[in-house]
């Protein structure tokens, strides 16, 4: 019972709060445009920061794009760096406005290796006002360190309840100060590099048109975040179909196994409740024993499973890269577990009824003749 109940509270867990993670990093983006690669791939990295980019694009080929007749308004992002496993992001300021964000402390950049912080990179790494911090080479805490340049903490932002909480936000020029060459900088040559787009139709009508220009026409990808997230749910959603199944199969066998328990001790024992009975007690207080028997394996099995549930997410969670990506808002995954432990316990209870009828209508005369 602890077991299955364990897999299903930590299904449940994972697949809401995936969803809703998925759901509010998406601050309501048609599309992103960056290198040619895979499409999943390059949403999840630009989009949800939790993959590696497929590559760079030319920012002078990406102001065209933001200047296209179907775009309303696009952000440059620009990718490569962390500190203590959290993403540094070259941005402009409309980065922060997709996520409705406001300082905590503080005050925006105005120069080159400054940065604004998110609330968790706050509580997680002691950063404060006016601290300075090296970034490392690449996404994960392992490269090589910039030493030669440390940003400035300038701000820090409220907490949003989404990605921004995890991210270290700076600007374009503070990216290329790193890995372009100070001339190109100053000249805003065309080897300057962003990773990605992100960008928001005119009209909703483009969808259709808009990517296929980019992916036929350029050396650039152009995907729709909803559409690749859609496609993951339902590859993941199989996934979870799966371990219900292994879910409900093991729950079922601890239903069998508490029946045949009970039918089994009442055969051991009936001699015993036959004496109870002589000694005054009613068939209903011995059909109630058996019950209480029964439902007490069955509740304290699913009430431990549930607590093992939460406690291995919160593993997972604490312990995982991604799990510092996780968004948990709302508590809306509450109201399905409930739902199905109030499930089990009420097929516990039609399971206990079954040694407990027998109980009942035991001939107490031929028990104790026969004994």
């Amino acid at each position: 019972m602890i077991l299955g109940v364990t897999i299903i509270t930590l299904s449940v867990l994972v697949n809401q709060i995936t969803k809703n993670t998925f759901t509010k990093n998406n601050p309501d983006l048609d599309v992103v445009v960056g290198a040619k690669g895979s499409p999943l791939q390059l949403v999840l990295s630009s989009i949800h920061h939790i993959d590696i980019p497929t590559g760079n694009i030319s920012y002078k080929n990406a102001k065209k794009i933001m200047k296209h007749p179907a775009i309303k308004f696009g952000v440059p992002i620009s990718l490569g760096d962390n500190f203590q496993n959290y993403r540094i992001v070259g941005t402009d300021k409309k980065f922060l406005k997709l996520y409705d964000a406001e300082l905590e402390i503080g005050s925006m950049w105005e120069k080159p290796m400054q940065s604004v912080i998110g609330s968790n990179v706050a509580n997680f790494t002691k950063l404060k006002i006016d601290k300075f911090f090296v970034g490392s080479h690449g996404l994960i805490d392992t490269g090589d360190i910039h030493s030669e340049q440390p940003y400035k903490v300038v701000g820090i932002l409220k907490k949003t309840g989404t990605i921004l909480d995890n991210l270290i936000i700076t600007s374009l020029d503070s990216v290329w100060n790193l890995h372009s060459n100070q001339n190109d900088i100053l000249k805003k040559s065309d080897s300057l590099e962003v990773t990605a787009l992100l960008l928001k139709y005119k009209n909703k009508t483009s969808v259709f048109s808009f990517p296929r220009l980019i992916n036929k026409n350029t050396s650039m990808q152009a995907a729709s975040p909803n559409l690749e997230i859609s496609k993951l749910f339902k590859l993941t959603g199989e996934a979870h179909k799966i371990i219900n199944y292994l879910s409900i199969i093991i729950v079922s066998l601890s239903f069998a196994g508490i029946l045949f328990t009970l039918l089994n001790n009442i055969n051991e024992r009936k001699y015993d409740l036959a004496i109870l009975r002589t000694l005054g007690f009613t068939r209903e207080r011995i059909f109630s024993i058996i019950l209480i028997e029964g439902m007490t394996v069955s509740i304290l099995g699913s009430f431990i499973g549930l607590i093992l549930g939460g406690i291995v997410y919160k593993c997972i969670e604490f312990f995982s890269l991604l799990g510092r990506n996780i968004v948990t808002g709302q508590l809306n995954f509450i109201y399905e577990i409930l739902t199905i432990w109030f499930v089990i316990l009420i097929i516990s209870f039609l399971t206990c009824l079954i040694p407990g009828i027998k109980v009942y209508k035991q001939n107490i005369r031929n028990t104790l003749l026969n004994s």
